[in-house]
């Protein structure tokens, strides 16, 4: 689809009598059966191929509690993951925005603590896959294609193993994940900015980084609030208030309710609870600079396009680090982002030589040890060796600037991940880089789009190795591990780099 026609309604067009009517019965037939057997095989897969349950049940002890009539954790000192609970005045709560638990609610009425938050997970990832491939109908018109798209988010992106995990980090993700696709599904498919506005305020009360992409649906919304310029009208006449003021209604409902609990939590409307972790937390080396920091960049630079699997001379041979994977290790389709709009064959050539480079170093380094060589030991200047990282960014926004679909994603994508940047923690332990879902739907976006209608050979094999790459770090934590190795949570960022650490 042209980047004319992505993100409008459709044109109402003759349908060709009663012949064409049932072509379209029999293909919206289709297109319901196919997406009911995405949402089944992945709540399966996420369910069955997962942990089964996780200890870190944060939001069934929350929604607990709100049905007792507070939103303190009562013997809060007992709990596990102490990293996730405030402690104010003697008082414990929960840290991440408290929509899942909402979510929850219930379940946890019907059954108590009992409450199994890894089913309901894989439920939310299964209804997450419904969501994708509507909005895969809307960016192709080829069923082949949608079908290669939806499988890239639902198996080839580190949806899975969040999905899969269903405790208290990793659920916010799955959530947050869910909201953010429905809110993309009300802007580019059945295009409602109220209903976008309320889906973006449901993510944001999951995962509040996730309000910093609200710039791509102002731009996808702009061909409704912005009307087309007119030499003789000023702009101000130009703007339509009534789509803005839906959106807004919508996301500020949100907003409002997360001011107000906080007030509940912390007597102020905004979210404090980065400064009521326990003591002991904020002693931690990796948060030296407080909660956030502009000196922690460089961390997450590091994890998000150079950490690497460690490699063995001897079995398993390939295991992960719990400090974090690079985000094209996990996902490489993410590459084909970086070619939209590249007709040039002289530019792709450079680009692709800069992307060689880009991963032959950390690949390289990475193998390096097998005979012998210290070059996986070599400190570059600081960041020289993502330098290439950089300019493939760069040019992918510069060639953008054309493309409202385009430009959109990475408006959402750029204000989000340098948000995340400079957050202390780096999202250990996890496979891959975790923080990276509050942008994977954007990610996406920019990736199908660029594919289009015709996917090719390589295109399908990226989505392949990407299936691969997470099919892996879903066996290798939830099945591979031995029962009896120790869990390692909380420890300084340099003592994860290189590491390999057990999730239970």
């Amino acid at each position: 689809m042209t980047e004319d026609t992505v993100g409008r309604p459709p044109a109402r067009t003759w349908t060709g009598g009663p012949a064409a009517r049932a072509t379209s019965r029999a293909a919206q037939y289709r297109a319901v059966v196919v997406c009911a057997l995405f949402a089944l095989a992945a709540f399966a897969v996420y369910h069955f191929g997962g942990p089964g349950e996780s200890p870190y049940k944060n939001f069934v002890i929350l929604a607990d509690a709100v049905l007792d009539g507070h939103v303190n954790i009562e013997n809060g000192s007992t709990l596990i993951s102490y990293i996730e609970f405030d402690i104010r005045e003697g008082r414990y709560y929960v840290i991440p925005p408290p929509w899942p638990a909402v979510l929850v609610l219930p379940g946890v009425a019907l059954w108590g603590l009992d409450f199994n938050q890894t089913l309901f997970s894989a439920m939310v990832g299964g209804a997450t896959a419904a969501v994708v491939f509507g909005i895969s109908r809307r960016l192709s018109d080829k069923l082949e294609t949608q079908i290669w798209l939806t499988i890239l988010v639902v198996f080839g992106t580190l949806f899975w193993y969040a999905a899969a995990n269903g405790g208290v980090w990793f659920f916010s993700h799955t959530v947050a994940v869910l909201f953010l696709f429905l809110a993309i599904f009300f802007t580019i498919a059945r295009r409602n900015p109220l209903a976008a506005g309320l889906c973006l305020g449901a993510a944001y009360w999951t995962r509040q980084s996730t309000l910093l992409t609200f710039p791509f649906f102002l731009i996808m919304f702009s061909d409704l609030w912005l009307k087309p310029a007119v030499e003789s009208l000023p702009l101000w006449r130009r703007i339509n208030l009534r789509p803005l003021l839906e959106f807004g209604t919508g996301l500020s409902g949100f907003i409002l309710l997360s001011f107000g609990y906080n007030y509940l939590r912390f007597n102020t409307p905004l979210d404090a609870s980065q400064h009521y972790l326990p003591d002991n937390v904020k002693a931690e080396p990796w948060f030296s600079h407080g909660p956030f920091d502009v000196r922690y960049v460089s961390r997450h630079v590091v994890t998000a396009f150079e950490a690497m699997p460690i490699v063995h001379s001897a079995a398993p041979y390939v295991t992960i680090s719990f400090g974090g994977m690079a985000m094209w290790a996990t996902t490489p389709a993410y590459f084909i982002a970086l070619f939209n709009r590249v007709r040039d064959p002289r530019v792709l050539i450079v680009g692709i030589a800069l992307l060689l480079i880009a991963v032959g170093i950390p690949i390289s380094r990475a193998v390096s040890g097998l005979w012998d060589s210290d070059w996986h030991t070599y400190v570059f200047p600081r960041h020289i060796n993502i330098l290439p990282f950089y300019i493939l960014i760069a040019a992918a926004v510069c060639f953008s600037l054309r493309d409202k679909f385009a430009l959109a994603c990475w408006a959402a994508i750029i204000p989000t991940a340098l948000m995340l940047f400079t957050f202390a923690g780096t999202g250990f332990a996890q496979f891959g880089y975790r923080f990276s879902l509050d942008y994977m739907p954007f990610l996406f976006l920019l990736t199908a789009h660029t594919i289009g209608n015709d996917m090719k050979w390589y295109h399908k094999l990226l989505i392949v190795l990407s299936v691969l790459a997470n099919l892996f770090g879903v066996l290798w934590v939830y099945h591979f591990q031995r029962a009896d190795s120790p869990v390692f949570w909380f420890l300084p960022e340099e003592n994860f780099i290189g590491k390999t650490w057990v999730v239970p």
